[in-house]
């Protein structure tokens, strides 16, 4: 096994100062008249975002310019609220997150900044769906349109409303914020739903200030005369597949993953390298690229923001190899992310692209080259949310779903909510029997105490009862 890193780590190395971290704790408050929610408006303080892009915000910026690299996350919800229930709400929300309501401003990587605008509202669109209407087809519609750095926000929302049932759509660009930062903000806007009043928080500094990178600065009369951005291709049309697993299944996951000294992080990523190296598709390494969140490894809050690190792990596993061995394998790739000196160097890393005077095409390439990938496996973790929000309930997450700037990759959003696991698959080609040969590996090698052989688990697939 061969990995590498790649620095979009977005993170940063030390805690807040203690003056930057006022409001960065949300705070409920009952209240049951509209008189408060309209009052509320008033209570919530916006903090504007006007800053220029940290290294790590700018790999995203530059990787947007030839191809969108946003992304979603479905809430899948039983119950309905008013179409002016979800405004209010989503307009509540946005005042407690800074990169809610900023711009990227700039033709070039020099001078690319994060601009408040405080009259912007969230896009919200409408649906009344059609018995059996598939709330996928949706998210590939918003991620087929691309999110205009230049006109704010860089987020949009849906509600797709079913009888008794709703979708929530969220899709952000990925400069400002991660797939942790939208489940995050979905629960705020369905916690706003259920009558609770939520503080306001303070924007986060460049990450390369807080974790102590000295910020590149650039005089005007250096600045190469080829850096205006590309024009990015459009995307004739994504396709998002998505398998939820029992909770039967999903504790035999958690509790085999355990039992063997891994993840399911890790066991989820063996399961694909083992159904992509089936005979039908050929016995070719495998590149995966892990987001890793930060959060907790820094200790930071609930922020709207990107707070991830990046790390690909190639696997060529032999016919002979065992499956186990192959999980704790993804895992050594994946622990070395998760301390403090490993962000810092590796947004130093990155910073390197940026201070050579490189015309874009040049950084373009070489970001393309060192994210190379055929599965990104990106994972929210086992989510701690409420399930009941007023007359709403919680059921799943689905997602992330994420567009990547290489046309081949797919990539596979997972979540744990309420016992269950959750996963989609996203891509330019579709995918309709990729999940489902993950699930039938997982049956087998979580339904026995034996370590399975891969080329056995290549042949031999079974239902979970």
């Amino acid at each position: 096994m061969q990995f590498r890193t790649w620095s979009i780590s977005t993170g940063t190395g030390w805690p807040l100062p203690k003056n930057l971290c006022a409001h960065r704790n949300p705070k409920s408050i009952k209240h049951t008249t509209t008189a408060l929610v309209f009052n509320l408006k008033f209570i919530i303080m916006k903090n504007p975002n006007n800053r220029p892009l940290g290294t790590n915000e700018k790999v995203f910026w530059v990787l947007d310019q030839k191809s969108n690299t946003q992304f979603a996350i479905a809430a899948e919800l039983s119950g309905n609220a008013t179409d002016s229930a979800w405004r209010e709400a989503i307009d509540i929300v946005q005042t407690r997150h800074p990169n809610l309501s900023v711009r990227i401003t700039g033709n070039s990587y020099h001078s690319a900044a994060f601009e408040d605008v405080s009259s912007c509202k969230i896009p919200l669109r409408i649906i009344y769906a059609k018995p059996g209407q598939d709330w996928a087809n949706t998210a590939e519609e918003e991620l087929n349109d691309p999110i205009d750095h230049s006109v704010a926000p860089l987020v949009r929302a849906t509600v797709i409303q079913h009888s008794g049932k709703t979708i929530f759509i969220f899709v952000a660009n990925h400069s400002i914020s991660d797939g942790m930062s939208v489940a995050l903000v979905i629960r705020d806007i369905l916690t706003v739903l259920s009558g609770q009043m939520i503080a306001s928080l303070s924007p986060i500094p460049s990450l390369d200030e807080i974790s102590g990178v000295v910020p590149v600065e650039f005089k005007a009369e250096s600045l190469p005369d080829h850096s205006s951005p590309s024009v990015p291709f459009t995307r004739e049309k994504t396709s998002i597949s998505h398998l939820g697993f029992s909770r039967a299944l999903t504790k035999a996951i958690i509790e085999r993953s355990k039992s063997e000294q891994t993840t399911v992080h890790s066991t989820l990523a063996a399961a694909l390298v083992t159904a992509l190296g089936e005979p039908s598709v050929g016995n070719e390494s495998i590149n995966i690229m892990h987001p890793v969140s930060a959060r907790k490894t820094l200790k930071m809050g609930e922020d709207f923001s990107l707070l991830i690190n990046i790390v690909t792990s190639l696997h060529h596993p032999a016919n002979r190899d065992k499956f186990w061995d192959l999980a704790r394998e993804v895992r050594q790739s994946v622990v070395i992310t998760q301390n403090a000196e490993w962000i810092r160097n590796n947004t130093l890393t990155a910073q390197q692209l940026f201070k050579n005077n490189l015309d874009l095409e040049t950084i373009e390439q070489a970001l393309c080259a060192g994210t190379a990938h055929d599965i990104m496996l990106t994972n929210l973790g086992a989510l701690s949310f409420e399930t009941t929000f007023g007359s709403l309930e919680l059921l799943h997450l689905w997602g992330p779903m994420v567009l990547t700037p290489h046309p081949e990759a797919r990539t596979v959003g997972v979540a744990t909510f309420n016992g269950e696991l959750t996963l989609t698959v996203t891509g330019l080609t579709e995918s309709p029997d990729l999940l489902e040969k993950v699930r039938e590996i997982l049956v087998r090698v979580c339904g026995s105490t034996a370590d399975n052989i891969i080329d056995d688990l290549k042949i031999q697939n079974q239902p979970y009862h």
